[in-house]
């Protein structure tokens, strides 16, 4: 009970400290030339041979896992019978899978595609800062249009900003499904009955929205899918 209540008062310590969190999201102009799109081709190979090296890494991280909570759970049987004692947990409650993610993997091969795309192909890569939670604590501003340039392109067109509050915008103009903070593995707080929890994402989101979180320091039995508004940064 006292951790219990250590933990809120720290939670709640942090949580007056919380702003705006902010993504920077991309669009990209194909170069004109023959060649450039060429050159994006084969970035586009090498993005998904990266992608591909990406999942195998993730799957081998997952088959780990499963098979070392086989073990830890025997050996919890074992104990538990030697000590005459019941069996309370499952294997369910030995499995770490869920922080086997690919979403650092995969940023880096989005990352290396886009220095292909615009600094070797003469492609234009167009980047923008979108509020993705806590927006309703956003300070308006006029700001001025953000420009990344390139090594190599045209004049980048000003993209706009997701209005505050706002699910994040996508490429086509379009919101975005779902939070960048619901990802495989991210680490994240979660609120419960008005307090903060530390907690880990278990997958992607849910079809209706929701993300699935394993909560750091309860069983598995207490894992939920819970709403985006109820999820903030660590």
């Amino acid at each position: 009970m006292l951790r219990l209540l250590s933990l809120c008062l720290a939670v709640m310590a942090l949580l007056s400290a919380c702003g705006p969190v902010y993504e920077t999201q991309y669009s990209l102009v194909p170069p004109s030339s023959a060649e450039g799109r060429l050159c994006v081709n084969q970035c586009q190979q090498n993005r998904n041979y990266c992608r591909q090296n990406c999942g195998m890494s993730q799957q081998a991280c997952v088959n780990e896992a499963r098979s070392r909570a086989l073990y830890d759970y025997q050996a919890y049987v074992n104990r538990q019978q030697a000590e005459k004692k019941p069996i309370k947990k499952s294997v369910s409650d030995f499995d770490r899978s869920y922080s086997c993610g690919n979403s650092s993997c995969e940023a880096r091969c989005e990352s290396d595609y886009r220095d292909c795309f615009g600094g070797s192909c003469g492609g234009q890569v167009i980047a923008r800062s979108v509020c993705t939670a806590f927006c309703d604590q956003e300070k308006p501003a006029a700001a001025a249009p953000r420009l990344t340039p390139m090594p190599q392109g045209g004049v980048q067109a000003p993209m706009m900003q997701a209005p505050m509050g706002a699910a994040p915008m996508t490429n086509d103009g379009g919101y975005a499904a779902g939070s960048s903070l619901c990802q495989p593995g991210m680490r994240v707080s979660v609120e419960w009955k008005g307090d903060w929890y530390p907690a880990t994402v278990k997958g992607n989101p849910r079809q209706d929205g929701r993300c699935p979180v394993h909560y750091d320091d309860f069983g598995s039995e207490d894992d939920e899918s819970v709403s985006l508004r109820r999820i903030r940064p660590r």
